[in-house]
């Protein structure tokens, strides 16, 4: 092979590593205890495009609690299950997806709490929380809407 040659299969060589680079996006998935609740926090950057990402964990739900899923996915979806720590029970086994809160009923105990990403990009957080508490919470939240102008009824899932 001649020094052209050469220098060409070489460039072409760097070239398409280069492409490979640029086209292989890193995952990861990660989980984090919550210290104000029994909860957890999943994160997840292309989780499940590569390969499965799945964990478990477990939360405490007390007398009055209700389950909170927070998601704010960019992309994608976590797929949850969430069972009693016996496996007989299931309260939620669904794929969780965008910006919506959701409340699931749940008897006290505790919940085996496992997670498979489906190619999702950002946050989830699962905990329990007392009931009393969130409609403490929700009747401030409108109160301080209409404080400023803005109907709470207007901004309601139309989709329930």
């Amino acid at each position: 092979m001649k020094a052209p040659q050469i220098v060409s299969a070489a460039a072409a060589s760097l070239l398409a590593l280069t492409l490979m680079a640029c086209t292989t996006s890193s995952s990861s998935y990660s989980q984090y205890t919550l210290d104000e609740a029994s909860g957890i926090k999943f994160e997840a950057e292309n989780a499940g495009s590569d390969s499965e990402a799945v964990t478990e964990s477990g939360i405490e739900v007390k007398a009055g609690d209700v389950i909170v899923i927070s998601p704010f996915t960019e992309k994608g979806s976590f797929h949850l299950t969430i069972t009693s720590d016996d496996g007989k029970t299931t309260v939620y086994d669904d794929n969780v997806e965008g910006k919506v809160l959701y409340t699931i009923a749940a008897d006290p105990g505790t919940y085996t709490v496992k997670t498979t990403g489906n190619n999702v990009t950002g946050w989830m957080t699962v905990a329990a929380q007392s009931q009393e508490e969130l409609i403490a919470q929700d009747a401030s939240l409108a109160e301080a809407l209409e404080g400023t102008g803005v109907d709470p009824e207007s901004l309601k899932d139309s989709s329930n």
